[in-house]
C-alpha cells in the first residue's frame, strides 16, 4: 500500500500539522535535525566511540535554536487565532462606550426612583400619623376640659352629655368614650 506524497501532504494540511510558513517549515526541519543528532548521539555513546560527546554541544545548541523558534511561531499562533479581528473589537469598544454608561445610568435613576418612592411614602404615612394623633390629641383636651368644667360647677358628668360631646366631634364620631377619674 503505497502512500503518495500529494496524499501525505493533503492528510497533513487537514490535521493542521502541515507547515504553513517558511520559519515554520525551517523549525521543523532544525527539530527533525536535533532529534537526528541525539538519536545519533545516543548510539554513538552506546557503542564507546568517542564522535558521541562531540554532538553534544551540536544537540544543545539546535534545541535552544528550536524551542526559540517554537516559542515565537506559538505566540503567533495564539496572536491569530486568540484576538478578534478589527470589526469585532470596535464592536466591543462601541458596546462598551456607548451601551454600558446608558444602562448604568437607567439602572441608577431606577434605584433612586426606588429609593425617593420609599422615602415619599415614609413621610406620608408619618404626616397622616401626625395629623390624626393631633386631631385624637385635640379631642381628648376637649372633652377632658368639658368634663372638668362640668365638675367645677358640681354637675355630675353623666352619660348623655358625653355622648352629645363625642357625637359633635368628627374624630370622636362613632367611637366609645371612657372617662376616668379618680381612678374610676
Amino acid at each position: 500500500m503505497a502512500v503518495s506524497y500529494r496524499y501525505l501532504r493533503m492528510r497533513l494540511s487537514e490535521a493542521g500539522l502541515l507547515p504553513g510558513s517558511k520559519l515554520a517549515f525551517i523549525t521543523w526541519y532544525l527539530l527533525g535535525l536535533d532529534v537526528l543528532l541525539f538519536v545519533l548521539q545516543k548510539v554513538l555513546s552506546f557503542s564507546k566511540q568517542p564522535y558521541g560527546k562531540n554532538l553534544g554541544g551540536w544537540v544543545e545548541f539546535l534545541s535552544f535554536v528550536v524551542i526559540v523558534l517554537f516559542a515565537y511561531l506559538a505566540m503567533r499562533w495564539v496572536k491569530a487565532k486568540m484576538l478578534w479581528r478589527l470589526r469585532n473589537r470596535l464592536i466591543v469598544t462601541y458596546v462598551f462606550i456607548g451601551v454600558i454608561p446608558v444602562v448604568l445610568l437607567v439602572a441608577l435613576a431606577v434605584g433612586s426612583f426606588y429609593l425617593f418612592a420609599g422615602q415619599f411614602a415614609t413621610f406620608v404615612v408619618t404626616t397622616r400619623l401626625s395629623s390624626r394623633l393631633e386631631s385624637l390629641d385635640a379631642a381628648n383636651s376637649a372633652m377632658a376640659n368639658e368634663v372638668a368644667v362640668r365638675i367645677r360647677k358640681g354637675s355630675s358628668a353623666e352619660i348623655n352629655a358625653l355622648e352629645g360631646l363625642r357625637q359633635s366631634n368628627k374624630v370622636l364620631a362613632g367611637r366609645r368614650v371612657h372617662v376616668w377619674m379618680d381612678w374610676k
